[in-house]
């Protein structure tokens, strides 16, 4: 074969090689950006509000830098639909106010209260990335803060708009509201924003805060009360040293003896719950010990370890008791263990589930009239309502998060767009009614 043969058999070759590979590129484009395919035909997934959801569930906010980028959408939102709009940040992070005037500014108004913030997810064990709020073929996005509590600031915002845009006008002022950092405590945003004589003039009287879901498609649950939330850091000390030494004072046997009296008491807890069902678990204390840390070479011995342990008190524990109990187990652990407090609720108070609330009447009716009927509990967690109950005004958690498995704090969390839909429609009759409730109580 000739060398011009030769060539043009080689050109010949690489051009096909250079189709073949454009044709590979374009593929896996159209992999990338083409839409999921949907089982469920009826998926309303184009749907503004479903977009608006998805918007905000991208935003990484386990992380504060990214707080007011939500800041910045739900401005948005609230510019988009009319209503007022401020931000205020009483200990440095952000807390959205969002406000819809009633006709009667001498009624208390209703607040609707979620957090913008989330626990952090790395994306282990979940089948899409836990910030791509990726609609699969069941009508199900998964994302964190999907129950926790991003699915409330969406719904709230829409329900009004519906509202709205049918010229309804309310005798009581809305205000929803976003607190930046429920999933650690609240201390820079519900804790603070009580204190203000911005919120004494926002004239609350009544709460509705994030809830529970239920598995059922006819029963939702209504939160009246939370458990105290005690997170406890024990922290033992030893002799320290080089790793070929046999110290007996070494803190990891302190360690262990601390472990070993919390875990027999955690197995009495367990063993006193066995036969509840979680969500009913408002008498009952829980505990785990979720964090132990400890050195930092492996041929060194640690003279210290520390261990956090994450307590919820039963409604009816003795505060004083528990906390007896906890220095006991410090003490028994051995000389120089120190215990602190991260977290510690001592009340925790409750609003009536009664005839004597006009706003438990009014929500219970609501919903029963909407399909659902509605069961009373206890938090089993702790929430921003804690603080609000405390602070004198009555609040409920509530979720319309029906059909739903449990997954906060889980991966893979996710809500149905359905479910998700239905719960504007629950909240668009609510607010509706809330907002023109004449009735007025005093709680404090």
């Amino acid at each position: 074969m000739s060398l011009k043969c030769l060539y043009f058999s080689v050109l010949r070759i690489s051009r096909k090689m250079l189709i073949a590979q454009i044709l590979l590129l374009i593929c896996i484009v159209c992999y990338l950006t083409a839409k999921p395919l949907i089982k469920d035909t009826n998926c309303p997934a184009q749907d503004p509000a479903v977009i608006n959801f998805q918007k905000y569930l991208r935003i990484d906010t386990s992380r504060s830098e990214n707080l007011y980028k939500a800041v910045n959408l739900l401005q948005s939102l609230a510019t988009d639909i009319g209503l007022e709009f401020a931000v205020y940040e009483p200990a440095g992070k952000p807390i959205c106010v969002l406000t819809w005037p009633g006709t009667e500014s001498s009624l208390p108004s209703i607040m609707l209260n979620s957090h913008v913030d989330v626990v952090e997810a790395d994306g282990v064990g979940w089948m899409y990335p836990p910030y791509a709020a990726h609609i699969d073929e069941h009508c199900n996005i998964y994302a964190r803060g999907a129950q926790d509590s991003k699915d409330l600031g969406i719904q709230y915002i829409e329900a009004i708009r519906r509202l709205k845009n049918q010229n309804v006008t309310l005798q009581r002022t809305i205000h929803v509201t976003y607190m930046p950092d429920e999933e650690i405590g609240g201390f820079q945003g519900m804790r603070e924003f009580l204190k203000m004589k911005k919120f004494k003039e926002l004239n609350v009287g009544f709460v509705l805060d994030e809830g529970l879901g239920s598995q059922s498609d006819e029963n939702l649950y209504v939160t009246y009360q939370d458990k105290r939330a005690w997170s406890m850091k024990f922290t033992v000390e030893g002799i320290g040293g080089h790793g070929s030494f046999m110290p007996k004072d070494v803190a990891v046997t302190k360690l262990n003896r601390l472990l070993n009296v919390m875990i027999d008491y955690r197995t009495s807890l367990e063993e006193a719950m066995k036969s509840v069902n979680q969500l009913h678990s408002g008498p009952y204390t829980a505990m785990n010990i979720n964090m132990i840390n400890g050195g930092y070479a492996p041929n060194v011995i640690p003279s210290s370890f520390s261990l956090v342990a994450d307590m919820r008190l039963a409604t009816t524990a003795n505060a004083t008791e528990m906390l007896s109990l906890a220095k006991s187990w410090a003490e028994y652990a051995g000389n120089g263990t120190k215990l602190e407090f991260l977290r510690r609720e001592m009340d925790a108070l409750a609003t009536p589930v009664d005839n004597s609330n006009p706003y438990w009447i009014t929500l219970r009716d609501t919903v029963y009239d909407l399909g659902f009927n509605v069961t009373p509990i206890v938090l089993p967690a702790t929430s921003d309502s804690l603080f609000v109950r405390n602070y004198g005004i009555p609040a409920f958690g509530f979720a319309p998060l029906f059909n739903t498995v449990q997954r906060i704090h889980n991966t893979n969390e996710y809500i149905n767009v359905h479910v998700f839909m239905r719960g504007i429609e629950v909240y668009e009759v609510l607010i509706k009614n809330l907002g023109n409730l004449a009735s007025v109580i005093n709680f404090k």
